[in-house]
């Protein structure tokens, strides 16, 4: 069960911890902060990216784990006829860049992911940050083409 973090929601995990008082260090105040009260004391600095004029949601995962992921919705309520047009292009952009994780729902909710490995003693909150803009720059350069192809038509029929 989610809940509002308070200092022992933080505590509890070193390397969010860390993340927010580098946070409060560079006056950076975009995040809200969530504590999943789970096996990895979790917990989500939630945001927003801004690309080609969409807001789109994106939360950094930070928890007791050796993975920190950040994860932004691109897309939600995708029709099936769609999900089935833009797997292969998400399937393409996987393959395309390494750092990136494209991934569709059940829902026809498509996320990107990019996770980061950290121990405890090697958090890199800097590391966190400059995947941020490499992030933001990725979304400049795709979302256009990734927009197009869920608004793409079905191919035509020839005239008989």
């Amino acid at each position: 069960m989610a809940k509002n973090v308070g200092p022992k929601g933080v505590e509890s995990n070193e390397k969010a911890l860390f993340f927010q008082e580098f946070l409060m260090e560079n006056s950076i105040n975009v995040f809200s902060t969530e504590s999943i009260d789970d096996e990895y004391s979790t917990v989500i600095f939630r945001s927003r990216i801004e690309t080609r004029g969409q807001i789109l949601p994106m939360a950094i995962l930070i928890d007791t784990s050796i993975f920190t992921v950040i994860r932004t919705q691109i897309i939600t309520g995708l029709t099936e006829d769609k999900q089935l047009r833009i797997k292969e292009y998400l399937n393409l952009l996987n393959m395309q860049y390494k750092i990136f994780k494209y991934y569709l729902k059940d829902d026809g909710t498509v996320y990107l992911d990019v996770c980061l490995p950290f121990a405890d003693e090697t958090f890199d909150s800097k590391m966190v940050q400059l995947m941020l803009s490499v992030l933001v720059q990725h979304l400049d350069a795709v979302y256009e083409e990734i927009m197009a192809q869920v608004w793409s038509k079905e191919e035509e029929t020839a005239e008989g």
